[in-house]
């Protein structure tokens, strides 16, 4: 009976032991998945203003130009006709490839969804990998948007429609209007994207335990 005691005491302890520790674990993947959810919600809700506001911008520049290439001649037509162009890109490219972001974080919600009873996560270990899946798939897609090569895309594409207004009109001062004004204009875009999920990635929110 004496030997029992100590035993039991022993188990007692390792079972509470396991216990808590479970506890502590879940405690933690709530708290992550949390996180990772706020960070999605909120880049899509920034993601979604900046689209919106670009969309605009590009379309009104295409719009604008080509009515006054409408009504002008001369090489001042030549300029708003490539400017109307030029500005296609910018809803043009929104459309074929808007953020992941705003997709992703609903689709977070969605998933979430289905597995929350009384306000709570059925298992949040085990969401949570999923949800660092997105918010690391959203980052991939903004690190695509803001790479070397959006920049040099912005800038080659200037340059060679301001060389097609200088060699194949002699229209230089609507070439340098073009590449300088094009240039600031797509540079602006990219600088001005939100990046949430980028930079929560960058700050380890994605990483695996």
């Amino acid at each position: 009976m004496r030997r029992r005691a100590p035993l039991a005491l022993l188990l007692l302890a390792a079972v509470t032991a396991g216990t808590s520790a479970r506890a502590q674990a879940t405690a933690d993947c709530e708290r992550r998945l949390g996180d990772i959810r706020t960070v999605l919600d909120d880049d899509a809700r920034h993601t979604r203003v900046w689209y919106w506001a670009w969309m605009g911008i590009g379309s009104a520049f295409f719009v604008t130009q080509t009515a006054l290439a409408a009504v002008t001649t001369g090489n001042v037509q030549k300029d708003f006709a490539v400017g109307a162009f030029a500005s296609a890109f910018v809803p043009g490219l929104l459309l074929l490839h808007p953020p992941r972001v705003m997709s992703d974080a609903e689709l977070l919600r969605d998933r979430l969804a289905l597995t929350t009873v009384d306000g709570r996560v059925g298992d949040p270990c085990i969401a949570v990998h999923r949800a660092a899946d997105l918010l690391d798939r959203a980052a991939d897609d903004e690190a695509l948007e803001t790479s070397w090569f959006n920049h040099a895309f912005i800038i080659g594409g200037n340059l060679v429609l301001g060389l097609f207004l200088g060699l194949g009109f002699h229209d230089w001062l609507g070439a340098t209007k073009q590449f300088v004004g094009g240039t600031i204009v797509g540079e602006a875009q990219i600088l001005t994207f939100p990046g949430g999920s980028l930079k929560a990635r960058a700050l380890g929110l994605t990483a695996t335990w």
